[in-house]
């Protein structure tokens, strides 16, 4: 039985794109000099998707290499946990950036500023670990931030590390998981209290 070669992948793709990407751009200027520029932007288009392919055949391999999700998010200029999302689905099996490394592993709590006071075993406020911090390019973060702008709530995000949770029975699960079912459950919060004041509003209406 033999095993593919390392980049396999890449080797298959590498031949494709290049025929593309020598031909597209003669083909959109061509276009273009006959004032065809939805041709031209389909050309540019058809050098793109070459690009994309060439990349994701890339990662492919560097995947199937042994490389884990840190080593792809620095490769990828990503978040583990954002390189992760993008791109698991090319590596079935791999486990998540956090179990992977369990020692750069955090944990992340969110809650409503109006309804949630944050407790200090939740870990530090990301506010205080200052913009440029690379908790900040989780994708878990983005969606929380992204989900209270949407519904005009404040909210506020701790992060500590595995093993420093208290006042629970036990340790949130790190990784992605445990981050996506805390967000579920802060989600359902805000809905719910948004309902609750709608009922109270058309009760006074």
């Amino acid at each position: 039985m033999t095993t593919a070669s390392p980049a396999s992948q890449t080797a298959q793709v590498a031949g494709q794109a290049a025929a593309v990407l020598a031909d597209a751009p003669h083909q959109a200027a061509a276009a273009a000099s006959r004032a065809a520029l939805r041709a031209a932007l389909a050309q540019a288009e058809r050098a793109e998707h070459a690009v994309t392919g060439l990349r994701l055949a890339i990662v492919a391999d560097l995947l199937a290499s042994g490389t884990d999700w840190w080593q792809a998010g620095e490769a990828l200029a990503m978040h583990p946990q954002a390189a992760f999302e993008a791109f698991a689905y090319l590596a079935p099996g791999q486990q998540a950036p956090a179990a992977q490394r369990p020692d750069l592993a955090i944990v992340l709590t969110a809650g409503l500023a109006e309804a949630h006071d944050p407790h200090p075993e939740y870990g530090i406020d990301i506010d205080d670990l200052g913009p440029e911090h690379s908790v900040n390019a989780d994708p878990a973060v983005a969606r929380v931030r992204e989900a209270a702008r949407l519904l005009g709530a404040g909210t506020w995000i701790m992060v500590t590390l595995p093993g420093d949770f208290e006042g629970a029975e036990g340790d949130p699960v790190p990784g992605s998981d445990a981050i996506r079912q805390a967000e579920l459950t802060w989600l359902r919060e805000v809905l719910a209290l948004n309902a609750a004041g709608d009922d109270q509003d058309d009760d006074l209406d």
